[in-house]
């Protein structure tokens, strides 16, 4: 844990039901207070925009997640409890806790790294560069990436690598492979890191899953491993692996509502050749769902790619390590992969692939969620009724809005 010696504040962290950062700060000297009784919290603001009435709770720090951030101030990762001290089923953190500890030897050996991917835009909106994918463009956007790599790595955040994507003023940090409940903490606590550092230097860090019509979209690429349970020596997916695959394969459609959560996530969704479109699995095919690697070794995994960083990692998390377990238990079949050329994928040209489009909108993915008992199961009733209410706010909310586009098409029509 981090010496608290010369910390004046606290800042305790929580994520609501949408995964939104949320804190409260509190004088450093009141931290093992805090830490042995609670910080009482009107537990609502779990509830994010489908919040009702106040509640009553605790927030309960973690003390292997006190991090320094400089200037006196450190962080603490906080799980939400019940008035009287009990674990919270509605917490997406405990969420994640919960899952982890179901599926025994898959989530000893579990790890996931992530590519995580953003905008950076001037103050009117517009890119902050004109750079492409691996551009070497130097600026304030690459200084921008830089410099929150660099405050996540003061504060004890591993990061691989960070580079120019193929949009204008799009970048991706990389955040190594680790556990479920630390990976989770590590992208909240990046995600803010990086809005913050940009918010400094005069710009704006957008996750949005689709920020310009005419760009590449932004993802939150997962690079699953499990020890020798998904690979053997040889790096070829083993049985297991297989099953593990055709698990996430299965339950496709309600994944989606926790990996592309919001209305302009289905805007990045088949809008490319590498963003996924299909239920299909391929080794080459940067569109398929999932993408096993080439690599061997450690470096092998499962990349599951239908994600945006607008998604409550730990709630995806748990979705994909209970769908996952899924395919292992009832042994279930992963058919041939979907290769193609860089071009899209053909649903005409596959003859030995059946072709499953994913939703294409929010609501769909939620009635696939709501229809999907293991994933459903993989969480607490009063967790997925918030998180639905306050989702189909938003797809009825988008549905009544006049867009520019409709303007444009139909005001001298008649």
């Amino acid at each position: 844990m981090t010496d608290l010696t010369d910390v004046r504040w606290m800042r305790l962290t929580f994520v609501d039901v949408f995964g939104t950062g949320n804190a409260v700060q509190i004088p450093a000297d009141r931290f093992e207070e805090v830490c042995a009784r609670g910080l009482p919290f009107d537990g609502s603001s779990l509830e994010g925009r489908a919040r009702l009435f106040e509640s009553d709770m605790l927030l309960l720090p973690d003390r292997q997640t006190v991090t320094g951030l400089g200037s006196s101030l450190a962080r603490v990762v906080c799980n939400a409890a019940t008035i009287d001290g009990a674990p919270w089923a509605g917490d997406p953190r405990t969420a994640l806790q919960r899952a982890v500890s179901r599926f025994g030897e898959l989530s000893d050996a579990y790890t996931a790294g992530a590519e995580l991917e953003f905008y950076l835009l001037d103050p009117d909106g517009r890119p902050v560069d004109e750079g492409g994918y691996y551009d070497e463009v130097e600026g304030a956007g690459t200084q921008v990436t830089r410099e929150a790599a660099d405050a996540l790595r003061r504060a004890g955040l591993a990061i691989d690598l960070c580079h120019h994507e193929a949009g204008p003023g799009q970048y991706e940090i990389n955040l190594p492979p680790a556990a479920p409940l630390a990976l989770a903490d590590a992208l909240v606590f990046a995600k803010q890191t990086i809005k913050e550092t940009a918010n400094a230097a005069g710009v704006r860090a957008t996750f949005m899953p689709r920020p310009l019509d005419d760009r590449p979209g932004s993802g939150l690429h997962l690079q699953q491993a499990a020890g020798d349970l998904l690979f053997d020596a040889s790096g070829t997916l083993t049985e297991t692996g297989r099953q593990f695959a055709a698990g996430q394969i299965a339950h496709a459609p309600a994944l989606s509502a926790l990996a592309a959560p919001t209305v302009n996530s289905y805007k990045r969704l088949h809008a490319g050749p590498e963003a996924p479109g299909a239920v299909v699995w391929a080794y080459s095919n940067r569109a398929a769902l999932i993408r096993v690697s080439s690599y061997r070794g450690e470096a092998a995994s499962v990349e599951y790619r239908a994600a945006d960083p607008l998604a409550n990692p730990y709630l995806l998390l748990a979705a994909l390590l209970a769908t996952g377990f899924d395919g292992i238990e009832h042994a279930l079949e992963l058919g041939p992969p979907a290769e193609e050329d860089a071009g899209g994928y053909d649903p005409a040209s596959a003859l030995a692939v059946r072709y499953r489009p994913l939703p294409r909108d929010l609501d769909s993915a939620l009635d696939a969620l709501l229809a999907d008992d293991v994933v459903l199961d993989a969480f607490d009733g009063q967790l997925i009724a918030r998180l639905v209410d306050g989702r189909r706010v938003e797809a009825e909310s988008f549905r009544a809005h006049v867009t520019g586009w409709e303007i444009e098409a139909y005001r001298d029509l008649g």
